[in-house]
């Protein structure tokens, strides 16, 4: 399973990444998040981060595979699915265009709801990426 989306900010790509790799800034963004710690500073880092949906909550553990400063970031997830999670920031016009991509391999009884856990997926991707501008755009 696979989604990219991606947003213009009229901001600079530093200013962009910094926020990014500020796990306190998680929440103000991302959708159903109620908690982020860990610290994102070189490949191998850890985040924790506490999702809520429908009344049940998960904990899911990202690793930080790759960093580049200020262009790339990118996480590994395991449990419950083995997942990639990257960031993209190039400069576009008078700001920076960020997208991100998210593969998934979908496996067993999950892999039954593929089509209908990627429509989610993409609108949830673009809600949050639509929400990172108007936090960043805003300060």
């Amino acid at each position: 399973m696979q989604s990219r989306s991606s947003v213009l900010i009229v901001l600079s790509a530093e200013d962009i990444f910094a926020f990014l790799v500020d796990p306190a800034n998680d929440r103000r963004w991302r959708s159903h998040l109620v908690s982020s710690r860990g610290s994102i500073t070189a490949p191998g880092d850890h985040i924790s981060q506490i999702y809520s949906y429908g009344g049940r909550s998960k904990t899911i553990e990202l690793s930080v595979s790759e960093i580049d400063r200020p262009h790339r970031l990118t996480f590994a997830l395991t449990d419950p699915v083995s997942a990639r999670l990257s960031f993209a920031l190039r400069p576009d016009g008078g700001g920076t265009r960020v997208s991100v991509s998210l593969s998934a391999d979908l496996s067993g009884p999950l892999a039954l709801f593929e089509s209908r856990a990627q429509a989610e997926l993409a609108k949830q991707l673009r809600a949050d990426l639509d929400r990172l501008k108007v936090t960043l755009e805003s300060r």
